[in-house]
């Protein structure tokens, strides 16, 4: 059974290809705000969200919060909005989106306090790097989004792929290591962690964490 849902587990595809035909195509929408949320209240968005674990721990502890999940798999949104329905997370809320194509149909710019991108398929043989998800256009999109004082959190546990995200986002002027250049932040310092990183950890492995804050106009070094 499906925590939350009264519904059997059906077997979700677990791999899409993101540069397959039927998703280039743009299709994201706008995330509708739930009414009873205050105008500016905190948005934290889960970007390739899957089972959402993350999202529906956060939105529980933080029922004031808009929580959003995107994700390109839509029987995983389904599943998610039901899931969130029959838990009363009013607060949290799911949308179609291949991040690489349309993510910046979903929200107004600045308007985002925190993305969470947590452990990206790997993708690793070679001939399947190009579909992985990081890329400059993408850190670009993210960071145009972000509101003054926002942040990109990446998770991973694969050291390579952890590694190459961080050389494409250390690339950015838009955004900051908030530790130094190229460091990873130990520990989780958030209040809900992924089925993902919960797996990890049991197995006595290491989290590879990364936390960029959106550089300000006041804080962009002089030319």
């Amino acid at each position: 059974m499906v925590p939350g849902t009264g519904e059997s587990v059906r077997k979700i595809r677990q791999h899409v290809n993101p540069l397959g035909e039927h998703f280039m195509h743009v299709r994201a929408r706008p995330v509708e705000r739930p009414t009873r949320l205050a105008a500016g209240c905190r948005v934290e968005v889960e970007l390739g969200c899957a089972d959402a674990e993350f999202s529906f721990q956060l939105a529980a502890a933080r029922p004031d919060w808009l929580i959003a999940g995107l994700e390109i798999r839509e029987p995983c949104l389904a599943r998610n909005r039901v899931r969130a329905q029959e838990l009363g997370l009013d607060n949290l809320v799911f949308g179609y989106s291949n991040l690489n194509v349309d993510l910046d149909r979903v929200f107004p710019p600045r308007t985002v306090d925190r993305f969470h991108l947590l452990f990206p398929d790997p993708w690793f043989k070679e001939r399947h790097h190009k579909r992985r998800v990081i890329e400059p256009g993408l850190v670009e999109t993210i960071a145009g989004q972000l509101r003054d004082g926002g942040e990109l959190h990446v998770a991973s546990d694969v050291f390579e792929v952890a590694l190459e995200i961080m050389e494409v986002v250390e690339a950015s002027p838009r955004l900051r290591n908030l530790i130094e250049p190229w460091s990873f932040w130990r520990g989780n310092p958030f209040e809900a962690a992924s089925r993902r990183e919960q797996t990890t950890l049991a197995r006595g492995q290491r989290v590879w964490r990364m936390r960029y804050g959106l550089v300000t106009s006041s804080q962009a070094p002089e030319r």
